[in-house]
């Protein structure tokens, strides 16, 4: 899908502790595009195919510096403020970003921050017991970015986990700052005319890396009443990028 670009400049946000999280943005100047990571939509694998042709790639953002801020899931509206800084025109890079079935996507956030949380002991639990969790966490997402409450966990990753797609890519006004948004369901199939497009060649197919924890299928976390939750809370996404249940 593809969006016209946009010129507003939203503020920026605190650098966020982001250690370990490895979806980084990446810059090409040679190929003159931006591919900004998108939580939990795949971009790990996107970042693997991009490694060879990008001269930025995002570090965690404890460690960034004045000389370098690019840090991992840094937004357009803070990069192209950092662009501005730099005398770079962010106008003439193409924009992409990955977008994800946002019932599959709160289940794989909710199984990535479990094992942040409790690491090995996160794997053997019941699955009563994660559907129980689930089914609790998930009311705590909040797509305004605040994120998905849960004492321990680095605020990071809730937030922007939790993010709407224009949550993360819009402008102060929610207005969309990409070229392209793909679909992770649909990337096979739209990477790699995109990747052309871009004059890139001899691009491997995409790696199935970063896959999930869980067991059984995205939908045996829900009851009908959570279902609705993920369905009111990201309403924007699920109507625009034709997702259901």
């Amino acid at each position: 899908m593809h969006y016209s670009p946009r010129t507003d400049i939203c503020s920026p946000t605190d650098a966020l502790n982001l250690h370990g999280i490895e979806h980084p943005v990446r810059i090409s100047h040679s190929h003159k595009f931006v591919f900004f990571a998108n939580p939990k939509t795949g971009s790990r694998s996107v970042r693997r195919m991009l490694d060879g042709v990008s001269e930025v790639h995002g570090c965690p953002a404890d460690e960034v510096t004045p000389d370098f801020p690019f840090y991992n899931h840094i937004r357009p509206c803070e990069l192209r403020g950092v662009f501005k800084k730099r005398q770079w025109d962010f106008d003439a890079y193409f924009k992409f970003v990955m977008v994800r079935n946002p019932w599959s996507r709160a289940v794989s956030l909710y199984e990535m921050i479990s094992y942040r949380e409790k690491k090995i002991r996160s794997r053997f639990r019941s699955r009563a017991a994660r559907r129980k969790g689930f089914r609790e966490w998930v009311r705590t997402l909040d797509p305004d970015g605040r994120g998905a409450a849960e004492a321990g966990i680095d605020a990071s990753v809730r937030r922007y986990g939790a993010f709407t797609l224009l949550g993360f890519t819009g402008d102060r006004h929610r207005r969309p700052m990409v070229d392209q948004v793909v679909r992770l369901e649909d990337a096979e199939q739209e990477l790699p005319p995109l990747f052309r497009m871009l004059g890139i060649e001899g691009i491997q197919p995409m790696p199935h890396v970063g896959k999930g924890r869980y067991r059984g299928g995205y939908r045996s976390y829900y009851d009908a009443e959570t279902r609705d939750v993920v369905a009111e809370l990201y309403q924007e996404d699920i109507e625009r990028f034709g997702y259901d249940f």
